[in-house]
C-alpha cells in the first residue's frame, strides 16, 4: 500500500534524548475494531499487510506498543498511547506545510530547509534519517 500523506511509524518516548525501548515486553495488548480501527489504519497503517490482514492480526501495532507504549504507560494506557499519536499527527499537518514552502514530492531541497520547516510548525528540532 503507498498512502497519499505522511502516515505514523511510531510516538517513541525519551527522557533527556534518550529513547526508551523495551520497558514491558510481556505487556497486553488489546485489538482494536470498528472506527478505532479505520482510523488507526489509516494513520498508522501497516505498509506490508493489507487491510484484512492488518485487521486480523494487528502485529505492527502490538511491537510499537511493547516496545515504546509501555514507557509511558505510567502516563498513558494503550489506547491513549495511540490516541495520542493520532492527535499529534493531526496538529501537526507536515504535508500541507512542505506543499506551503514549497518542499513537494520530486522535488529537491535541503535537508536544512526541511528541519526548520519542520522545527516551524512543531517547536522541536527534528531528527531527520533516511533508510
Amino acid at each position: 500500500r503507498t498512502p497519499n500523506n505522511f502516515t505514523i511509524h511510531g510516538l517513541w518516548p525519551d527522557i533527556k534524548g534518550t529513547i526508551l525501548n523495551n520497558c514491558n515486553p510481556d505487556a497486553k495488548y488489546a485489538s482494536v475494531t470498528g472506527g478505532k480501527f479505520v482510523k488507526r489504519n489509516k494513520h498508522w497503517p501497516d505498509l506490508i499487510l493489507t487491510e484484512a490482514a492488518s485487521l486480523k492480526r494487528q502485529g505492527f501495532w502490538e511491537y510499537q506498543f511493547k516496545k515504546h507504549g509501555t514507557c509511558c504507560s505510567d502516563l498513558f494506557n494503550q489506547e491513549k498511547y495511540f490516541d495520542l499519536a493520532l492527535i499529534l499527527k493531526d496538529k501537526f499537518d507536515l504535508l500541507t506545510t512542505f506543499r506551503n514552502k514549497g518542499i513537494i514530492p520530486k522535488s529537491t531541497c535541503t535537508i536544512n530547509k526541511i528541519q526548520k520547516t519542520i522545527r516551524t510548525v512543531t517547536g522541536v528540532v527534528p531528527n531527520l534519517s533516511c533508510t
